[in-house]
């Protein structure tokens, strides 16, 4: 396997280019187990509804920006994903419903970008 290294990514109009830092997909109900990844070591079970992400390799800074998705794949209800502690190594977060109570979904997605 080939490793090409970089300082920026552009687009040939010279648009920046801001690839995902860290992304995962997992289910989060019962066992919590990823189904894929990418720079994430391990996912840890708080309790209802709250997760931790470890990141593989460690960021360059805390002030990343986070894409969610989660709910119930078939059910068609989804909620959503709030930050709860972010820094260089893991993300704590938690799934609530619209009425802000905490719970566990099967299917949850998340990718990062600095």
């Amino acid at each position: 396997m080939s490793t090409i290294k970089v300082d920026n990514l552009q687009t040939t109009g010279g648009a920046g280019l801001y690839p995902a830092r860290a992304w995962v997909n997992f289910n989060g109900t019962g066992t919590v187990a990823i189904r894929d990844d990418g720079n994430v070591s391990s996912i840890t079970d708080n309790g209802t509804g709250d997760y931790t992400l470890t990141f593989d390799n460690a960021l360059s800074s805390s002030n990343y920006a986070g894409f969610f998705l989660s709910g119930n794949l078939g059910s068609g209800a989804y909620h959503v994903l709030s930050p709860h502690t972010a820094s260089t190594t893991s993300l704590r977060f938690e799934a609530a419903t619209t009425t802000a109570a905490k719970i566990d979904r099967n299917f949850v997605t998340l990718g990062l970008v600095l």
